[in-house]
């Protein structure tokens, strides 16, 4: 059954994401969709450690999928919400967040800077979106959630805003005079 999209969502640039769909990516076989879910996790730790996203079918998806507007959305609201429930915890039981507050505090600049990043029209590249999503949601080991030498959520949310930058090409460079 056809959808109706919303006359509301009208898409006025180009997608801001450099790691581009895969060619037959609107009819992408149904197998490549699920082993890209069931192998999610190993994947993104795979993109964040540096794998060619072109590699293979499943690297390629979850490439595409880390570095969509929509995940971009979806990371920066997430670390908009842990600095609010640093700021004001949830009292009831229903919506408690196990966050680490402490961390949230003292990386607060650098959460800033990623969510304004995320924002931002220029383009991110996957290994940094891959290594955004685990500190975002891997509840056992990131900083983010569990305590950590001071300074470690920072350093890592650091480290990761300067990997979502595209690198410039030997082209690109300024030619030294």
């Amino acid at each position: 059954m056809p959808t109706i999209e919303s006359p509301r969502r009208v898409e006025t640039h180009e997608p801001r994401h450099t790691h581009t769909a895969p060619a037959d990516s609107p009819t992408h076989s149904l197998r490549v969709r699920m082993r890209v879910a069931a192998k999610r996790t190993f994947l993104t730790r795979q993109l964040a450690q540096g794998a060619d996203p072109s590699s293979t079918p499943e690297l390629a998806l979850r490439a595409y999928q880390l570095t969509s507007d929509r995940n971009r959305r979806r990371l920066a609201r997430t670390l908009r919400r842990a600095i609010s429930e640093a700021r004001d915890p949830a009292v009831t039981r229903r919506m408690v967040s196990i966050i680490n507050r402490y961390a949230i505090f003292e990386a607060g600049d650098a959460i800033q800077q990623t969510i304004a990043r995320l924002a931002s029209p220029d383009p991110v590249e996957v290994k940094g979106m891959a290594m955004l999503e685990q500190i975002v949601t891997d509840g056992l080991t990131s900083p983010l959630y569990n305590r950590a030498e001071p300074g470690t959520l920072r350093r890592q949310l650091l480290v990761t805003k300067a990997e979502l930058d595209p690198t410039p090409s030997p082209h690109d460079l300024p030619i030294a005079a």
